[in-house]
């Protein structure tokens, strides 16, 4: 009788390890990266990373010598910041310039963190957002020589300068694509008239193009025409446009 109740026992406490005794347990969140942080697979030469965050206006750099792998930055310093600006990036052979990662719309979070992975010929760059998603970028490099800074630098930001405009007269009621020519201009460019904002087409950092429908030709009178830069909220000189 003593052998049936132990081989009873031993057959529930089996029943109950399988069933209730291994219970996944879900593993924490990863701890969210808090720096700008450099690695990199070559040691020749010198490396060196600079870059600004998208809502800053000073870049931050990070500077590797042969005998170092990684590098690390200061952090994010503004909330509002979602991609990262690259202004210079090499190994000692390969280099890229002017890289913003991830591409594509602004993320609705917060960057927190980042990594940039330099290899041979490519670099891979990650943001980490506040609410611990995150996005990869893959970028090609460029035999380019690419001189590392001495140190963190203020970006210099440039107004944009209108110096003509084509045409400066237009019949009302009519539509019509104007050109805006100056110089300073940038892909987040918008032309401005009378401070609404018409489809603007960036055609290169000295030309831009607005389309007007008839509805904003409507009305006769002067009109003012500024370019406005949206990255470093910075707005051209006026001229006048007028709608006869």
């Amino acid at each position: 009788m003593r052998r049936v109740d132990v081989a009873f026992s031993v057959v529930m406490i089996v029943v109950v390890s399988v069933y209730g005794g291994c219970k996944g347990v879900e593993a924490p969140p990863p701890p969210l990266i808090t720096s700008m942080e450099f690695k990199r697979d070559l040691y020749n030469g010198n490396g060196c990373l600079e870059y600004s965050w998208g809502s800053e206006g000073k870049r931050r750099l990070i500077q590797l010598s042969p005998n170092r792998k990684e590098g690390e930055g200061q952090g994010p310093m503004a909330n509002d910041a979602s991609q990262v600006q690259v202004h210079a990036l090499t190994n000692g052979q390969y280099s890229l310039k002017e890289w913003q990662f991830p591409s594509g719309p602004a993320h609705p979070s917060p960057v927190v963190g980042a990594t940039v992975e330099l290899k041979e010929i490519e670099a891979v760059g990650t943001v980490f957002y506040e609410d611990r998603s995150s996005a990869t970028d893959t970028k090609a490099l460029v035999p380019m020589a690419v001189k590392c800074p001495a140190g963190t630098a203020q970006v210099s930001v440039v107004d944009p300068e209108i110096t003509r405009l084509e045409p400066r007269m237009v019949a009302r009621n009519t539509p019509v694509t104007i050109t805006v020519t100056g110089s300073n201009f940038t892909r987040d460019s918008v032309v401005l008239i009378d401070g609404a904002n018409p489809t603007t087409q960036y055609v290169s950092a000295s030309m831009l193009e607005a389309e007007l429908g008839a509805d904003d030709t409507a009305r006769p009178g002067k009109r003012g025409v500024a370019v406005h830069a949206a990255k470093h909220a910075t707005t051209s000189n006026a001229v006048t446009l007028t709608i006869e």
